[in-house]
């Protein structure tokens, strides 16, 4: 018997567009000899969906004509495990369209990557791929991330955290304090996103405000750090979980 995997994709971010070729790459590179694949797709307004139309690429470029295809659905905690039903129960005959043992999310972003989407597996009792809401939550919160890391005596870049309200109400004392802590170039980034989304270099006085314009249209927390020249960037993977973690090898 096939494991039944949900792949869980879309969702109310600004990287929902990323998120949909993520788990479109990841549902054709799965084995289908060994997993039956469900597509799960949340739209901007937090529908979710299913049918075998999302599977295909290339219908993601008319939004509307692609959920004509497919099912609204909800997913039901049942005794012996998790369900997919149809959200609009037909008057005769089966709603359920499925299985699911474990849900592997493809996503990105608020309301998602950050341990939202892993609360809601967590409260279903539905077993997932990656991390969990602590973890997830840290990931994507770049200060807590920083204040973290710095505790277990890891190297990171002094930064200054601030709503857009603080820097609303005196924009001249924020821009003083950090020009006085940094100097240029410096970083301004959304507190809450990925690694490009709403992120702003500053030479200068009015590239600083310009960036940080920019980033709170994304935000209301952000970040501000010193620019670092010739970064090299270094990726490393881990598989495992709380017991036992493998990393991958770093050069």
């Amino acid at each position: 018997m096939k494991l039944s995997v949900g792949v869980f994709f879309g969702g109310r971010s600004v990287e929902h567009e990323v998120s949909v070729i993520t788990a479109v790459q990841a549902m054709h590179a799965m084995d289908k000899a060994r997993y039956e694949v469900l597509p799960f797709y949340t739209t901007k307004e937090g529908v979710l969906y299913t049918g075998d139309a999302l599977f295909e690429i290339e219908r993601y470029r008319d939004i509307a004509a692609l959920l004509a295809l497919c099912t609204p659905v909800v997913l039901q905690r049942r005794r012996d495990g998790v369900y997919a039903m149809r959200a609009e129960p037909k008057r005769f005959g089966s709603n359920e369209l499925g299985r699911v043992d474990v849900a592997f999310p493809a996503v990105h972003g608020t309301n998602t990557e950050d341990g939202s989407l892993q609360g809601f597996f967590e409260t279903l009792l539905l077993p997932y791929a990656g991390c969990d809401v602590l973890s997830s939550a840290l990931g994507m919160d770049k200060m807590a991330q920083k204040q973290v890391l710095k505790d277990a005596g890891l190297p990171v870049l002094d930064a200054i955290c601030f709503h857009t309200r603080d820097y609303v109400r005196d924009a001249e004392a924020m821009l003083n304090n950090i020009e006085a802590r940094f100097g240029y170039p410096v970083i301004v980034k959304p507190v809450n996103l990925g690694s490009s989304v709403g992120i702003g270099v500053a030479n200068d006085r009015e590239a600083l405000r310009a960036a940080i314009d920019q980033a709170s249209g994304f935000a209301f927390r952000l970040l501000c750090e010193r620019a670092v020249g010739q970064l090299r960037e270094i990726n490393c993977a881990v598989l495992g979980d709380y017991e036992e973690v493998v990393p991958s090898f770093l050069e």
